[in-house]
């Protein structure tokens, strides 16, 4: 067991200043993910063993403010409250330092160990200022160290001040600067500190900072003073004070407090910045009069799009092969090694003919995932969301709500679902949510993957895929609109976010963000998906049916499949999807999709192993199933466009039931609506396809 101190040190932020990055210099790998206890908030934890000390780093959601307006905030303030860090880093980008520093104006107010790192201090050089560190630690009476996240500059002075500052005890004898609210607010909140020093447990709490957070109509302030024993007689001042205030300022309490937070930020950031070069030209705000040009924001956003498919499908194309290969001869080789029986079937047409059929896109969805890091980390895609408001806006969602249909695309519905969570207003997150269910998900990438290589010309598979995300996207704004005049109406609310300077990613963080959401897609591929794929298999494989040497291999491998649990219900489901041009089989895949997305293919890579005379002589699936009579272009389409709309895999329905607030009705519209619609358009896909003989 270690003898080192422990130390535990939370790193806290606005979204997109750079505290990610922060984060991963100073844990490397050591780090996991997981979970804050009762919510859905993922939870980032790493550790660092420096100069005898074990010090353990926890991600915060990043956040504008420690209000009550969504979970993230609520979270990020609760585990400082609740969970007494040693102390707490803000990260603050230098290049936007007044709007970051009305963060750090309640953390102050919460009477914690602060450290200030000063990011992105190359970018505000950049734009000829210079910040003077030591003179914004003297006015905000807390230590400030300067850094560069992606280049790791300043790590290490951050890790000395952690260390210096805990050892002489320079947390506890400075005194942090707080705004000064003037004599009107400080007269009301002394009267509701005295209230509050009477309650045992509300005593526990900073009561500066309680007071000031009733007074600014603080949802989670008031819900704990609700919860004690002295709530009347508090609650009742605090509305006689908010009364007062309102009255004297012509304008509500929380107004003023938030004006009094910038006057502050500001003042400080005029005292602190200073102009080394005059003319020296913003490359960020010359990029942004292109990108965020109304104009020509959506060509471009479409060409960024674009790229991120044409890279995917042109880098990853050989390295798909060499995997296809690679399983196929694995299935050669196992073929001639077992004999030939239950056991030999079960390796190659259940597990090597399953999961093969997923891992074999691995590649592909890796480099999807690389390259969408890239825009991601270069502060793009916070413009894509600004690009997509005015959009956003007359199909009644909200310009953030396409932050987490992006974050679907990048991996998976999962996290889209709990990204709505930082929106503020209700209907805007559900809306958000159902317009989620739709996006192309790095689960379904696979899919598309497989059906666009065997039926649409080499080469040609960024172009479908882009018109299949664009697709994808227009079926999810209908569903928003339709949503929002039917069922959720009301105007979205106002779309207010921050845009970070641009800057290079490092190849560094580039491939951590690539491994950690690929390697979600193998544990999933060695757990899950094997799991289905030999389910499968038993289901196709049993009962035998009775040995008929009068029948071919090819005869007898149909009559199996028709005898066979799953056979048989195929048979019931092939007049319910008889009229979108599917079988039965094709139904069981996509109904074992719903456990995960890429079990779609690993289930037809079974059928299409079991249905195999020769095993040592396999072929890729995607060979298999363009040789297939009973598929053409026109049935992939409609397949995939099942596949696109129908319901998600049961993970991210059990993730969007408990954000929706767990009501069964939302749950009910999400798997009953989806599929119906699903059926509905895969049906008129067909019959008119069918009708004007396009693709059969």
């Amino acid at each position: 067991m270690s003898k080192n101190k422990q130390l535990t040190i939370a790193l806290a932020g606005n979204p997109n200043c750079g505290k990610s990055t922060i984060f991963n210099a100073l844990t490397g790998s050591n780090q996991h993910v997981g979970n804050y206890p009762g919510v859905t908030v993922e939870k980032k934890e790493g550790s660092k063993q420096y100069k005898g000390y074990d010090i353990t780093f926890v991600d915060l959601p990043g956040t504008y403010s420690l209000s009550a307006f969504s979970e993230d905030e609520v979270v990020a303030r609760d585990f400082i409250l609740n969970s007494h860090p040693d102390a707490v880093i803000h990260i603050v980008d230098a290049s936007n330092m007044d709007r970051n520093l009305y963060l750090f104006t309640q953390l102050s107010e919460l009477d914690i160990p602060l450290i200030i790192a000063l990011n992105m201090v190359d970018i505000l050089e950049g734009k000829g200022l210079k910040a003077d560190g030591k003179e914004l630690s003297s006015l905000l009476g807390v230590p400030v160290v300067s850094t560069v996240g992606n280049k790791k500059t300043g790590i290490n002075d951050l890790l000395d001040a952690i260390i210096l500052n805990y050892e002489n005890g320079s947390f506890a004898k400075r005194q942090k600067a707080k705004v000064d609210y003037g004599d009107d607010i400080k007269r009301e909140t002394e009267t509701l500190e005295a209230l509050i020093l009477k309650d045992e447990e509300l005593s526990k709490l900073p009561k500066n900072w309680l007071s000031i957070k009733l007074l600014d109509n603080d949802a989670a302030a008031i819900k704990k003073v609700l919860s004690s024993k002295n709530a009347a007689p508090i609650l009742a001042q605090v509305e006689k004070s908010r009364k007062h205030l309102e009255n004297h300022f012509g304008e509500t309490a929380e107004t003023k407090i938030a004006e009094y937070r910038y006057g502050f930020t500001n003042s400080v950031v005029k005292t602190v910045v200073k102009e080394t070069q005059t003319n020296r030209r913003d490359i960020t705000a010359l990029i942004d009069k292109f990108v965020l040009n109304r104009v020509l924001g959506l060509p471009i956003f479409a060409l960024v799009m674009y790229f991120i498919f044409k890279f995917t499908f042109t880098v990853s194309e050989p390295v798909v092969g060499w995997f296809e290969t690679f399983f196929e001869w694995a299935s050669g080789v196992t073929a001639s090694v077992i004999p030939e029986g239950a056991l030999q079937s079960l390796m190659v047409d259940g597990i090597i003919g399953g999961v093969g059929g997923v891992l074999g896109f691995f590649p592909l969805v890796l480099f999807m995932f690389f390259a969408i890091a890239f825009f991601e980390d270069s502060g793009y895609m916070a413009r894509a969301a600004f690009v997509m408001d005015r959009i956003m806006n007359k199909f009644g969602l909200h310009g953030k709500s396409f932050l987490p249909m992006m974050i679907s695309t990048n991996g998976c519905a999962v996290p889209g679902f709990m990204a709505a969570r930082t929106l503020d207003s209700k209907r805007d997150r559900f809306i958000t949510m159902f317009a989620v269910s739709f996006m192309i998900c790095g689960a379904k990438l696979p899919v598309f993957s497989l059906f666009i290589a065997a039926f649409f010309p080499e080469g040609q598979g960024a172009n479908v895929m882009f018109v299949f995300y664009v697709l994808s996207v227009i079926i999810a704004l209908v569903a928003a609109k339709i949503l929002s005049k039917a069922v959720f109406t009301g105007e979205p609310a106002h779309f207010v976010m921050e845009l970070p300077p641009y800057h290079i990613p490092t190849l560094r963080g580039l491939f951590l963000k690539m491994w950690e959401r690929g390697w979600l897609y193998i544990k999933k591929a060695g757990t899950i998906i094997m799991f289905i794929s030999v389910l499968m298999w038993a289901g196709f494989t049993y009962p035998a049916a009775p040995e008929n040497p009068d029948l071919s291999e090819e005869e007898a491998a149909a009559v199996q499949m028709e005898q066979s649990v799953l056979g048989r219900i195929s048979t019931v489901l092939s007049p319910i999807v008889k009229p979108i041009g599917m079988d039965g089989p094709k139904a069981i895949a996509l109904v074992a999709g719903l456990v995960a997305k890429e079990v779609v293919v690993s289930t037809l890579g079974t059928i299409y192993s079991l249905g195999e005379i020769d095993p040592e002589e396999a072929e890729p699936l995607k060979e298999k199933i363009s040789n297939d009579k009973d598929w053409s272009p026109l049935k992939a389409v409609v397949f995939l466009i099942f596949c696109l709309i129908y319901v998600p895999c049961i993970a991210a329905v059990a993730v969007f039931y408990r954000e929706t607030g767990s009501k069964m009705k939302w749950l009910l519209l999400l798997v009953v609506g989806n599929t119906i619609v699903a059926w509905i358009a895969s049906f008129l896909v067909f019959q008119i396809g069918t009708l004007l003989k396009i693709g059969v």
